[in-house]
């Protein structure tokens, strides 16, 4: 596993891409992959004792392909000739995504693997996230433009999107942007109080006024 954590982060993070391109990235895809793959295909389609397959691993990832199949194939004969439609398709899905690695920046992150939903969920709750400052900030647009992750982080700094790479730190003229401590909700609320609290305290100054 973290061999194809590494290798299959390398390779869909090279600096350069051949035609540079940015998607928008949507959680629909790995929402649909996790709630079919992982969660009601095991669930519903089950053996005689009760057990589901490992449907996402069986069928779509393609780590078992590149870490066993392949280079096992190429030294043993045996294991060559019992390789059938299942080897091919999972053939066809690493090379698919070796390909897309090559146009769009990390592909099977941002569109297939269901861990990537599973871990979006608590960007918002995180105790490492995001912070702009918006005094500081002058709308220049070149933290989003950094971003390969197409995200706008004056919009949504904490973004489900957002893995904290820190670029956009780096490309802000301002110094607007940083990395913040602390858990989202209780953060959110807290400035939201505060907030509601300074807007109370200068409606009473005038009042008195």
């Amino acid at each position: 596993m973290s061999v194809w954590l590494v290798t299959g982060f390398v390779a869909q993070s090279p600096d350069q891409k051949v035609f540079n391109k940015k998607t928008q990235a949507t959680d629909i895809y790995q929402i649909c992959v996790l709630l079919l793959a992982i969660v009601l295909l095991p669930v519903l389609i089950v053996n005689d004792l009760g057990m589901g397959d490992p449907y996402f691993c069986k069928y779509i990832c393609p780590q078992g392909v590149l870490e066993g199949a392949l280079p096992l194939s190429a030294v043993n004969e045996g294991i060559r000739s019992a390789l059938g439609k299942l080897f091919s398709w999972k053939l066809v899905v690493l090379i698919s995504v070796v390909i897309l690695s090559v146009l769009y920046y990390r592909p099977f992150c941002k569109w297939i693997c269901p861990l990537g939903a599973f871990y979006a969920l608590f960007n918002k709750v995180s105790l490492f996230g995001m912070k702009v400052d918006e005094h500081k900030c002058v709308s220049c647009g070149k933290c989003a433009k950094v971003c390969k992750m197409d995200v706008d982080v004056t919009k949504t700094p904490n973004s489900t999107e957002c893995i904290r790479c820190g670029k956009c730190i780096s490309a802000c003229p301002t110094e607007a942007v940083r990395f913040q401590y602390g858990f989202g909700l209780l953060r959110k609320t807290v400035d939201e109080n505060a907030k509601i609290e300074n807007k109370t305290n200068k409606n009473e100054t005038k009042e008195e006024l």
